[in-house]
């Protein structure tokens, strides 16, 4: 007898799937399998578990196949992204083990500069102030606000999280222009130190791959110690740039990062998100409005919050960070590196960014020439210049000796006398309308190595505070009667048309300009005028009459290309049409700064060739490649005949001539310093120079303000501050380092210069000038001088030296008389031809000088 089922046992059969073979549908074609469904309809005792059943089965089936489906085109889409990924990794990723190990736990710090005796100089003064630390100095309260706050997970992930890779990647597919966060501690350091901060995923690609690689080479440890000596901190005291820690923690509170609370590490934790808009500190070092300083708060409110959440601090720690003084305990100010040497660091990163923009264009293929002659592509490389001065951690070896620099400041600051402050209104080109402002008398100065062309020290300024431009390289002025010697004395020798005994006249005349309708009357310094005077005595006495004379020839014989060999800036409006010069070029009326006019100088020096001055020797990266050295290129400027025949007349400068204030102090050391040396003064008073050189050294001095105010307004009250302020600075400098100083040090007399007897105003030799009405004397001379047979004082090649170009009232008899060759010989030439007696020398008076 059958046992009755129970109601349970049914429903379980009921909805039990039957593995019986029996119970499968079966048939080859949908006919067949249409009557097998029939079949088993009408066999079986319950239709609805049949239902079940193949409703079941069907489902499975679909299930199997949606998941294969699936599954195929997940691979499909991970291979195409992955070559994807593959495709758009930079080469960046290419570093080696070593290069990523360098870049981030060797953190650059701002570029290190020495001076040329070897001393260290320091940081240069930079937007960007970075000092780094070791993890052991870093406080602990930092670190676990930063992890808090910006990789909670930092301890646990191998560098990438992968959701943020995957949100990246979607921003990347549909092209959204805003970007998410996420990045890892790990990361962040990978795109500062590493990658670049180009928003797009082919970065982010290179970035997730070499994060990997950094957390297999790094330590945790090492990765936060990069991290915080190379991330931004906002703005210092001083209104700075600064990266690291260290340089937060001083720059902020004024104290060691080891120091720090918790209430200023959380501050300073959440600098790194909005360094700029979290700092307290304005651009120029202000602490900012308090509703800006709220942000900053807010910011350390959130990061407090952070580390009481993670369990870093407790209730106690939290309450009293949260209450603590932030901004009333702001650093005032902070000390810069260097500060005593603000010209100086200003000078060399000047410098140093010419000699960067350069060499980063040429790895571009892009020319120097290209460079200078395009705006757009200057102000390109002057830019990444200045970007890898500020980051790249140069070495740079400076020309600068300490010593000497140390004593030029020295000098000027004790030593030097200086004329009174002057108003804007004393300008002779203020308006009246400015607003009222008073400037002090200025001094810059040069010192140089005439072989080699490098700078060994120079006087930027008075006083950094209240004027930061450098006088002695960036102040460009009108360069008065240094010019003389340069335009016109030099290139008539090197021409062959004058050698020092040369006779030239000094009498007033006046040039017509038919197009303005008006007449240039030059003055000598005392209105004076001295009649016939050697070209030496011209020369040292500054005198302008015969200067311009003597130009009015010299000018027709190309003496601007002696001026381009010398670099010195010239105008288009110093020449005419005709490349000829205006008369009034030989008195100084372009502008030179110090350094250029004792270039210019120093071609005389160094035997009748000049090396460019230059600062920066050296310069290096860290890993001790040298990127650049100077090359010394010496080009010709005179031919040496040339410099040792104006050395000659510039000596006697300071013993007769507008140097004589100081010619006792000159008689001490002539034999152990042969100085030659130029005076000058501008129009008006305005600018006032002495430029000297020895074998060794060129030194040169300039004196006035920062506006065309006049330094005196008469002759009489001029105190020629400027020869007493060089011969100081020199004996200072001699006492310092005699030998870098060219002590023992003399001229050699070139083959090319002999002594000859010939006819002065004729230029004559002896044989063909001995019966005429000029005198014959003996004088050092030039082999290639071009001497030569004049038919008498109204010949015109003499005439023309005299300035008949100039002045068409010149006749023969205003080159008869007597001739002053020097304040201890005069001679007479014209009908009646006698020597004089030399007279006991007087004194020399200021009058007499043309400055």
């Amino acid at each position: 007898m059958k046992k009755k089922k129970s109601i349970v046992h049914s429903l379980k059969k009921l909805f039990t799937y039957d593995e019986n073979k029996k119970n499968k549908i079966h048939g080859n074609t949908f006919k067949e399998r249409f009557k097998t469904i029939g079949r088993r309809f009408k066999e079986t005792d319950h239709p609805f578990r049949f239902i079940f059943n193949t409703t079941y089965d069907t489902i499975w089936n679909v299930f199997l196949f949606t998941f294969l489906a699936f599954s195929l085109v997940g691979i499909l889409f991970f291979s195409i992204g992955l070559g994807y990924f593959a495709a758009l990794v930079n080469d960046d990723v290419n570093y080696t083990s070593e290069e990523i190990n360098t870049q981030l736990t060797q953190i650059t710090e701002s570029t290190n500069v020495t001076f040329a005796s070897g001393e260290n100089l320091g940081t240069l003064k930079s937007d960007l102030i970075r000092e780094s630390i070791s993890y052991e100095d870093m406080p602990e309260n930092v670190v676990k606000a930063l992890i808090a706050t910006e990789d909670e997970n930092f301890y646990e992930h191998n560098g990438v999280v992968p959701k943020a890779f995957l949100r990246a990647s979607l921003q990347e597919l549909t092209a959204s222009e805003s970007g998410t966060g996420g990045s890892t501690l790990t990361q962040q350091l990978v795109k500062n130190q590493l990658l670049t901060n180009d928003p797009t995923f082919s970065r982010k690609a290179s970035e997730l791959l070499l994060a990997f690689k950094v957390e297999k080479l790094l330590s945790k440890e090492q990765i936060l110690e990069s991290y915080l000596n190379a991330v931004s901190f906002g703005r210092n005291a001083n209104g700075q740039n600064i990266a690291g820690i260290q340089s937060a923690a001083k720059g902020i509170f004024g104290k060691d990062a080891k120091d720090l609370n918790i209430a200023e590490s959380a501050f300073i934790a959440g600098l790194p998100q909005n360094p700029y808009a979290y700092t307290p500190f304005t651009q120029s070092g202000e602490v900012k409005s308090e509703e800006e300083l709220q942000y900053g708060k807010n910011r350390q409110l959130y990061v407090l919050d952070r580390m009481l959440l993670e369990g870093v601090i407790n209730k106690e720690e939290y309450n009293e960070a949260v209450d603590y003084d932030l901004f009333g305990k702001l650093t005032k100010e902070v000390s810069v590196p260097n500060q005593k040497y603000p010209f100086l660091t200003d000078e060399i990163e000047r410098r140093s960014v010419q000699v960067l923009k350069y060499i980063l264009a040429e790895k571009d293929d892009v020319s120097k020439e290209d460079v200078d002659l395009t705006p757009l592509l200057n102000q390109k490389y002057t830019q990444q210049a200045n970007d890898a001065l500020r980051n790249n951690g140069y070495q740079i070896e400076t020309t600068i000796n300490k010593d000497i620099y140390d004593t030029m400041q020295d000098v000027k600051n004790v030593n030097f006398s200086y004329y009174g402050d002057r108003s804007i209104y004393d300008s002779v080109d203020s308006t009246g309308d400015e607003k009222n402002q008073t400037f002090q008398h200025e001094v810059g100065a040069v010192l140089k190595d005439n072989d080699s062309g490098a700078i060994l020290g120079f006087i930027g300024g008075r006083d950094y505070n209240k004027s930061e431009v450098n006088h002695a390289t960036q102040t460009s002025r009108m360069s008065g009667s240094t010019m003389k010697p340069l335009a016109v004395y030099g290139p008539g020798i090197d021409r062959g048309l004058i050698v020092p005994d040369t006779v030239i006249l000094d009498k007033k005349f006046s040039i017509y300009n038919p197009v303005s309708g008006t007449s240039y009357s030059p003055e000598n310094y005392d209105k004076k005028d001295f009649g016939l005077i050697s070209v030496k005595h011209a020369l040292t006495n500054s005198y302008n009459l015969s200067t311009l004379r003597l130009w009015s020839e010299v000018r027709l014989n190309n003496p601007k290309a002696y001026l381009d060999k010398m670099e010195i800036p010239l105008t288009n409006s110093l020449f005419d049409e005709n490349g000829i010069g205006i008369p009034s070029l030989p008195l100084g009326v372009n502008n030179l700064t110090v350094e250029e006019n004792v270039n210019a100088f120093s071609s005389f020096a160094n035997d009748g060739t000049m090396s460019d001055s230059y600062m920066i020797a050296k310069i290096t990266d860290p890993k001790g490649n040298v990127i650049y050295e100077h090359e010394n290129e010496k080009k010709r400027v005179w031919k040496n005949s040339t410099a040792y025949l104006m050395t000659d007349m510039l000596q006697e400068t300071f013993r007769t001539g507008s140097a004589y204030h100081i010619r006792d102090y000159y008689k001490q050391i002539e034999d152990a310093y042969p100085w030659a040396t130029k005076t000058g003064t501008s129009e008006q008073f305005i600018d006032s120079w002495m430029v000297a050189y020895n074998p060794k050294v060129t030194l040169g001095i300039w004196m006035g303000y920062d506006r065309n105010i006049p330094q005196v307004y008469s002759t009489d009250d001029d105190d020629h501050l400027t020869i007493y302020n060089w011969r100081n600075l020199a004996d200072a400098l001699q006492n310092t380092n005699p030998e870098l100083m060219g002590y023992g040090t003399d001229y050699k007399k070139p083959a090319s210069v002999k002594t000859e007897e010939f006819c002065g105003m004729l230029m004559s030799l002896k044989d063909d000038c001995k019966d005429t009405e000029d005198k014959v004397i003996s004088g050092l001379v030039a082999d290639d001088t071009k001497f030569s047979k004049k038919s008498g004082l109204n010949d015109q090649s003499v005439l023309d030296r005299n300035g008949a170009n100039f002045d068409n009232k010149l006749s023969e008899s205003d080159l008869q008389g007597t001739v002053k060759r020097s304040y201890d010989e005069n001679y007479r030439i014209g009908k009646t031809v006698r020597v004089n007696i030399p007279k006991p020398k007087t004194s020399s008076s200021s009058k007499d000088k043309d400055d």
